[in-house]
Parts: C-alpha cells; structure tokens; sequence
C-alpha cells in the first residue's frame, strides 16, 4: 500500500497553552491518496483517497502519536458493485531530531489495527461483512525542512509490518507532507 498525504495544516494555538510546561499537543489533518492491494473478487490494485486525523502528544524529542485514517473505494465487476471502507488506528510513539536549524528528522514506531468493511450489491440486494480487526507493528521515518518559522515540509516512508520479516509482503506507506502554523 502506498499512502501520499499532500496538506497537512496545523494549529499553534492549541499548542500555546502547553508550550510554557515544555510538553505540547499538535493535531494533523491527513489528506491523500493511496494505492492498496485487493483480494476480492481477485487480486489487484487500485487507488483512492484517505482522510483522518493525527494528535502528537510531549515533546519533539518524546511524544506519543494516535492516527486515524479511512480508505473508501467503490469497483464495479461485473454484474456486481463492491464498496470496501479501511478504517486504521495507529497508537505509538514518535521522535522529532534537529539536524541543524533549517532540516530535521522524525522517527516513529508503535502498532496498527485495521477493519475492512466490505458491501457487495448485486441485483439490487446488498450484504454487508465486517472483516475481524487485524493488529501488526508499524515503524517509519521522515525527514523534513522549515521554511521559515510557520511552514515545513517532509517525505517519509512508514512500513507496516504485516508478514515480517517477509518485507516483500508489508504495507509501505510514503508520504510526503507541508505543515502550515497558523497564529
């Protein structure tokens, strides 16, 4: 799976209060597009668009991290229509490093559960199947630039590890990211 998150915009105003005792909370919105491996009714793959939300938790060197984000597609085969939703929760921690005064580097790590919903219509009746929660470790790393005091950019590559060590098989998940402080 590839994930490519295009805006994320950041409030520093819920930070303000926090940043006085050294810890802070930031909230991310994820916007982007990813392309996913399907098994039903075959295997391919298709792409689509994700949305959700991050809220990081202490300080850059310290902090702990809850994501979530949601897939919806909807394929048409044959006499059938497969509408398919992923809703993924991310709980870890995560490490922010200056490399100097204008680069910097994230490194992240913690585990994943993710619920696939998947509703088939065909001749007008549709059935709906809730897939039972999946849970795998998830590890990643980014690196980023500041762009002056309100806006940074950064790429990254964050891997689920869903048949380690077979890493031909995990979910690879690039991004690639602008943050904008708004005062």
């Amino acid at each position: 799976m590839y994930l490519v998150g295009f805006v994320l915009v950041q409030s520093s105003g819920a930070r303000a209060a926090a940043v006085m005792t050294g810890v802070g909370l930031e909230i991310e919105p994820i916007f982007g597009y990813e392309r996913v491996q399907k098994l039903y009714p075959s295997t391919h793959q298709t792409s689509r668009l994700t949305y959700g939300a991050r809220a990081i938790f202490g300080i850059p060197l310290v902090a702990a991290e809850l994501e979530y984000t949601r897939g919806q597609d909807t394929e048409i085969s044959g006499a059938q229509t497969v509408d398919e939703t992923d809703d993924r929760i991310k709980l870890g921690a995560r490490s922010r490093i200056s490399l100097g005064s204008l680069l910097f580097l994230t490194v992240r790590g913690g585990g994943q559960a993710k619920r696939t919903t998947r509703s088939i219509t065909q001749a007008g009746v549709t059935t709906t199947n809730a897939l039972p929660f999946t849970y795998y470790p998830y590890a990643g790393a980014a690196l980023g630039g500041r762009l002056g005091s309100l806006i940074s950019v950064q790429g990254g590559l964050t891997v689920v590890f869903t048949a380690f060590p077979d890493m031909t098989a995990n979910e690879y998940q690039a991004t690639l990211g602008m943050t904008v402080r708004v005062k």
